[in-house]
């Protein structure tokens, strides 16, 4: 153990001295999330696709086609792709992820609204999208908020109309008169702020059917981008911390370090924990500049952290495996940087995941960078916990070991074999 840690240390002096290489690379984040932010503004004001809302209308009374009026209206139409379907059929789709929410308006919605009824709409998010979902949640906690205010400030008036039709006969203009004046005025005295709402809104994950209580959450554009670009970032840091190996091999000074009391399993383990170290101080270091520079709330402390490390040893495991078929200095130049870029792009680091096709969202969960990136979007804009990215966590750890083990195997082979 003690052999790995001064191959550490020498490592990181040299990194210390000639640091141009890695901080380089710590650039590419900083500079695509600047350039991003600055064309967009902090809001993100970019082009989503359509939101594909599904709707189970189980009332079909007023206060439903309320809502589903209201979705379809001006700019909120060309937004979002409002489908009506059954609950069955709904709920098969978003378990398939074919849609981003699924809108359930219960039976009597109406009649208990009218009747000053507490009720409940239920909402059901897709967990595979970020943000998308949380758009449609505040437009239906909108359009809550407006049929709970509009039930308390008219309740009487809409209480004498009913009596009015349900009546044997028609009502007389003394009744019609006091409804009007009486309607009227709501409008002037209404102020304030109501509370004890009529109206709840539900919501839950797809899979999960985890409740959640209605929050607000804002769109930040730097968090959106940071992730994709931290990981090309942390990919290239890795692969030139790891390079040393395939130089040293080549210029003779591998060899010349083996004739010390050293084996290659000492070798071979020391240069993966410094590319480790190595990706780690840049990657805290990004984290500070995203906190400080851009301002970015960073969610759950342990779950950044427990997700970084993860995303981390990833980096450090692929390129660990890549190397270990790699048999040149220059064949790690043209080849790395392809299979990277590759990675990145399926992965969502340069086109955001929400916005590629169907195909592309499917192979795109193949690549590991999907679920690092997708991971710490849940935590920067979703605050998201432990047990909310427990998914991602065990296939970063999991593919962390399945490669970073048959690498380091590789790469001692081809170091004893001295090719």
């Amino acid at each position: 153990m003690r052999q790995v840690i001064l191959i550490v240390m020498k490592d990181l002096r040299r990194r210390l001295r000639s640091p141009v290489a890695v901080v380089s690379m710590m650039f590419i984040p900083i500079v695509i999330t600047l350039v991003i932010g600055l064309v967009f503004g902090r809001s993100g004001q970019v082009e989503l696709p359509r939101i594909r809302v599904l709707l189970v209308d189980k009332d079909n009374g007023v206060f439903s086609h309320f809502i589903r009026q209201g979705m379809q209206q001006e700019r909120l139409s060309e937004m979002i792709d409002l489908v009506e379907v059954e609950e069955d059929e709904g709920r098969s789709m978003m378990e398939k992820g074919e849609a981003s929410a699924l809108i359930e308006i219960p039976e009597s919605f109406t009649a208990d609204l009218l009747d000053e009824k507490p009720v409940q709409l239920s909402l059901t998010k897709n967990p595979s999208e970020t943000f998308l979902p949380i758009i449609v949640e505040e437009v239906v906690e909108t359009a809550a908020l407006m049929l709970d205010s509009g039930v308390r400030i008219f309740a009487d008036p809409i209480g004498r109309v009913q009596s009015m039709f349900e009546g044997e006969s028609w009502p007389s203009g003394n009744d019609v008169t006091g409804l009007l004046d009486n309607s009227r005025d709501r409008f002037v005295l209404v102020g304030g702020y109501l509370t004890d709402s009529l109206v709840v809104l539900k919501t839950e994950d797809a899979t999960a059917q985890i409740e959640e209580e209605g929050s607000t959450q804002s769109f930040d554009i730097f968090a959106f981008v940071l992730p994709g670009s931290l990981l090309i970032g942390l990919l290239f840091i890795s692969q030139i911390a790891l390079r040393d190996i395939v130089r040293e091999r080549e210029y003779g000074t591998l060899p010349r370090l083996l004739t010390a009391p050293l084996e290659v399993g000492h070798v071979i383990a020391g240069k993966t924990l410094s590319a480790f170290v190595i990706t780690a101080v840049s990657c805290i270091l990004l984290v500070i500049i995203a906190r400080f520079g851009f301002g970015i709330t960073l969610g759950n402390p342990l779950a950044l952290v427990v997700h970084l490390v993860a995303t981390i040893f990833m980096c450090t495991g692929v390129l660990t495996l890549l190397y270990g078929f790699i048999r040149s200095d220059r064949a790690a130049d043209a080849a790395l940087p392809v299979v990277i870029l590759t990675m990145c792009l399926l992965g969502g680091s340069m086109v955001p995941y929400e916005q590629m096709g169907a195909a592309l969202q499917e192979a795109g969960k193949f690549s590991p960078v999907f679920w690092a990136v997708d991971g710490l979007k849940r935590i920067f804009i979703e605050g998201a916990g432990l047990r909310d990215i427990s998914l991602h966590l065990g296939i970063l750890y999991g593919l962390a070991v399945l490669t970073v083990v048959p690498g380091t195997l590789l790469l001692r082979r081809r170091v004893k074999r001295g090719g």
